[in-house]
């Protein structure tokens, strides 16, 4: 039985500097945009307002001394989120730049700056201090980070989740803790090329043969699939968790929103495909509703 409880996010916090354009400006093209909005983001930030909407969450982060910083501050506490284990230094709070086209999709450049410098130590010791039921990260912040976070979940009994977004290499030791890893069918083809589970062979074309193959690394794996919904993979079996139409607004976050809620939804005790199902409404929620409603 797993004890239910708050979540800890550990991750990024970002200003989001969001800029509409009616479309994406070609190499060596300028286009002009049509609105402009900064707002708080970061895939840390992002997760842990999510979880914030379903129960108690905590973010773990650090943000510059600068307006960004300051204002980063202001709207997480704002949102509810628990705010006491985030610290600042002299570099200055990370930048997502965003560009949001009429069809709702995006494409993101970040720059890491403050979210670079979170140590694993100050990680150990704000988990100690705060003793979550679940820990959720990402891979905007250093790896060895992301490692201690899940190494203390191991330890005290948490559950480890992890969205590992943007897609990078990852030790086994790590996926084998993941309860459960959550991607997208992009990144979970990318996590298994890495593993040479795909060497020599076309990419399964399901998302279900997805999660079935993480699922051999993971204590148990989630692979969305936008409006098609989601495939979670425990104990050998795979779950089908089907689509909600909606017409999309700005998908920017949905991703994040989806891991939130599915934290929080198992720290209050939730199963896999239990929190799945509703992080699956919440996301489509999401993205029909424009970012700065959310």
């Amino acid at each position: 039985m797993r004890r239910t409880g708050s979540v800890a996010v550990v991750g990024s916090a970002n200003l989001d500097i969001v800029l509409s354009l009616e479309r994406r400006p070609r190499p060596g093209e300028t286009v002009l945009g049509s609105s402009y909005s900064e707002v708080c983001g970061g895939k840390g930030a992002n997760q842990a307002i999510a979880a914030a909407r379903h129960g108690r969450a905590i973010l773990v982060a650090q943000l510059g001394k600068d307006d960004a910083g300051t204002m980063l501050l202001s709207t997480l506490r704002a949102r509810g989120v628990e705010v006491h284990r985030i610290t600042r230094s002299s570099v200055p709070s990370g930048r997502a730049f965003i560009e949001v086209t009429p069809d709702g999709e995006n494409s993101i450049v970040v720059m890491a700056l403050a979210n670079s410098t979170l140590g694993a130590a100050r990680v150990h010791d704000a988990l100690s201090g705060d003793v979550p039921a679940v820990v959720l990260a990402q891979l905007e912040v250093p790896l060895d980070v992301v490692i201690v976070a899940a190494d203390w979940a191991a330890g005290t009994g948490a559950r480890f989740v992890l969205n590992p977004s943007p897609v990078r290499a990852l030790p086994r030791r790590l996926l084998a803790l993941c309860d459960p890893l959550i991607v997208n069918e992009s990144e979970a083809a990318a996590v298994l090329s890495e593993l040479s589970e795909l060497s020599g062979t076309a990419v399964p074309g399901t998302t279900a043969e997805l999660a079935a193959l993480l699922g051999r690394h993971c204590v148990s794996a989630v692979v969305t699939a936008g409006s098609r919904g989601a495939c979670v993979a425990e104990g050998g079996v795979v779950e089908s968790i089907s689509g909600l139409p909606v017409a999309p607004v700005d998908t920017t976050g949905a991703g994040d929103e989806f891991a939130g809620a599915l934290a929080a939804h198992l720290a209050s005790g939730s199963t896999v495909v239990e929190a799945a199902r509703l992080a699956n409404e919440q996301a489509a929620l999401a993205v029909a509703t424009p970012r700065e409603l959310r």
